[in-house]
């Protein structure tokens, strides 16, 4: 660490955001409580922001209300395929996390962190990929509604095409005040990513430069030895450099970020938690 002042991490995280019971494949329903107990053992300043659960009505500014009625009443398969009402449960929580992490980062402009996962293939009417609620695009709708927020970037940087986002904003109509760009829809591999890092800053400034806040999926899932990789093919080094480009960037900016965890797939999954642990790190050894 550079010897600077170690700056604070708000965390806005409840443990009912988290699911214990097996849910298949992914990793995400259990994680949130594995990471932020790593992010406390590094020593870093967290403090926990409080939570709290979104409504149906809520939930449905990005969603058919007739789905997600039937997600939350055990009706319809969620995104991990099953009707697990602790699953259900546990969605109110994570889109409510996310969401109180955007409103206080937009109020007060300063970063916030929502240790979640599961949002970006959830489309408008349909569960798919580990997602079923669009979190990214219900707090920014929020935003816009609630808030006044006049333009929200989203910088998706999950190896996977962030395709169910791009539904939700368009059957919400919401393109007007959503920037949004998606890792997993450009061919980044091994031999081109160094050159894509080297002009994320640009990309960054081009894309998102007038916005009042981006949200920032630092997923994981496009490290070199993830077995879901499509996009990016990063070195652990890299996954450290990507992060802090995208703070230092948005620093110069004045853009509030508000970072979530998004996908990572390596077992054990403790290899999956210190590739965020690279997130805290670059966060705090950004300017």
């Amino acid at each position: 660490m550079p010897e600077h002042q170690l700056k604070e991490m708000l965390v806005f995280y409840n443990k009912k955001q988290c699911v214990n019971e097996s849910v298949g494949y992914s990793p995400s329903a259990k994680k949130p409580k594995l990471v932020v107990y790593a992010w406390k053992q590094l020593g870093y300043p967290i403090t926990i922001k409080k939570t709290r659960a979104l409504s149906i009505e809520e939930i449905a500014v990005a969603h058919d209300q007739n789905y997600v009625k039937g997600i939350l009443s055990g009706k319809f398969k969620n995104g991990f395929g099953n009707k697990s009402l602790t699953v259900a449960k546990s969605l109110q929580w994570t889109t409510g996390s996310f969401l109180c992490a955007a409103v206080h980062a937009y109020l007060h402009k300063s970063n916030t962190f929502s240790p979640t996962s599961g949002f970006h293939h959830a489309g408008y009417n349909y569960a798919n990929g580990f997602c079923t609620f669009s979190g990214l695009a219900i707090a920014a709708i929020l935003l816009k509604k609630q808030y006044k927020a006049q333009h929200i970037g989203i910088l998706d940087l999950d190896s996977h095409p962030g395709d169910g986002t791009a539904n939700t904003i368009h059957k919400t109509e919401s393109e007007d005040f959503i920037t949004h760009y998606s890792l997993g829809y450009h061919d980044i591999q091994k031999h081109n990513n160094a050159e894509w890092l080297e002009n994320l800053p640009n990309l960054i400034r081009e894309n998102f430069a007038d916005c009042d806040i981006l949200f920032y999926q630092a997923g994981v899932d496009c490290h070199e030895d993830d077995p879901e990789v499509h996009s990016g093919h990063f070195t652990t080094e890299q996954i450290y450099l990507r992060d802090k480009l995208v703070y230092s960037t948005c620093s110069e900016l004045k853009i509030p970020v508000v970072t979530n965890l998004a996908g990572g797939y390596q077992k054990p999954v403790q290899k999956i938690v210190d590739l965020h642990n690279l997130t805290a790190k670059a966060f705090q050894d950004s300017p």
